[in-house]
């Protein structure tokens, strides 16, 4: 997979912007706030409909202009295609492939795979659960339309059934209509979950193995997906798991979710814990293991994406050279090196050997101007 050339117009603080990009190593090197973080997120922009930074498209737009617009020409295994993103003030988000337009924003997904890193990303270990269901829905959405598809309709039933749980709690709503919410959202969490747990065992032992070469064999890293259902925390399973055993654990919770007024069981409630050495990482890991488990969560994903997919994804690294030590540098640069289309944004060139430099291309950023 390989991010050709790109075209910016009135993306944050770029007016105008075009430029073509080396298939390998591409550093975007200039001091802070002068936009290398925001070219970044125009390729994330691209890959997933969504920033990384941002929730609003408004917050996208240059502030002297009505919208903005991106381009960018890929080139993967099966051909060439260019990939269009247009927004205007008040109005939904146009997404182009080869200039037809995509009906649906979940469409977008799976034309052009990242994987992006950036110092918040060290939330993935230390921080809460939902940071860590986050990786994965965005990861498996990247190489699954199946898990896609079940993602957005599992999110439209809970809605509902959210909604209704607030009704009944506030003396209101009908337990029967309940029931029906029930039926579809089991089957429903059953599918999510299950994808989940056959990736997360995938990606275990790609941690693993990644865990171990950064740590010369010192730590071991293990991954656990555990589901809130409680019919689904025995794996391997001697019996596929039945939406039946997702209907009792909703039907025991009943009553207190409608006395809290939510759902609580399903994969919105589903934990993946992360140990080191036997230790839960999250509360006992120290700063150095969990930036290294991080590490090789991140080099894990890009090989898990490319076994599915047959391509490694593009590697966005925002800054995070500075907040690793030598060691983990020189893993990371010789992991990645000439096999992933890799973007790295940082302030200056001393995280880079002469060699790396020698095969990249490097690109100065100043007030919203490449060369």
């Amino acid at each position: 997979m390989f991010l050709r050339h790109i075209r910016l117009f009135n993306f944050r603080n770029y007016i105008s912007l075009e430029t073509d990009f080396g298939p390998d190593l591409n550093i975007f090197v200039g001091d802070n706030a002068q936009g290398k973080t925001n070219l970044l997120e125009a390729i994330y922009l691209l890959a997933t409909g969504r920033s990384y930074r941002a929730s609003r498209d408004q917050e996208f737009v240059n502030w002297q202009a009505p919208g903005f617009n991106i381009r960018a020409e890929i080139n993967r295994e099966f051909g060439s295609f260019t990939l269009e993103i247009g927004y205007m003030r008040d109005q939904r988000k146009r997404i182009r492939v080869n200039g037809a337009d995509l009906p649906k924003l979940s469409e977008l997904f799976g034309h052009l795979n990242v994987v992006a890193f950036s110092p918040e990303d060290l939330q993935l270990v230390k921080g809460a659960p939902s940071f860590r269901r986050r990786f994965l829905d965005l990861e498996l959405s990247q190489v699954n339309p199946q898990y896609r598809h079940e993602l957005i309709r599992y999110h439209q039933i809970l809605l509902q059934r959210n909604n209704l749980l607030k009704e009944m709690q506030a003396g209101r709503g009908d337990g029967r209509h309940l029931d029906v919410w029930d039926e579809q959202l089991a089957g429903s969490a059953l599918k999510i979950s299950l994808l989940r747990m056959n990736a997360v065992e995938k990606m275990a032992t790609l941690a693993r193995s990644m865990q171990r070469l950064i740590t010369e064999g010192k730590e071991e890293l293990v991954l656990n997906y555990n589901p809130s259902v409680p019919g689904l925390k025995e794996a391997p399973f001697e019996e596929e798991p039945t939406r039946e055993e997702v209907l009792r654990g909703l039907q025991g919770l009943r009553r207190l979710e409608i006395l809290r007024g939510t759902t609580l069981l399903g994969p919105h409630r589903d934990e993946l814990s992360i140990l080191i050495n036997d230790v839960d990482a999250r509360a006992f890991g120290s700063q150095g293991q969990q930036r290294t488990g991080v590490l090789a969560l991140k080099l894990a994903e890009l090989e898990f994406m490319r076994k599915e997919t047959g391509e490694y994804p593009i590697l966005l690294l925002d800054d995070v050279m500075s907040e690793l030590d030598y060691s983990r540098r020189k893993f990371l640069t010789e992991a990645i090196r000439n096999k992933v289309q890799v973007f790295v944004t940082t302030t200056g060139l001393y995280s880079f050997q002469e060699a790396q430099l020698a095969d990249s291309r490097l690109f100065k950023i100043r007030n919203g101007t490449i060369s």
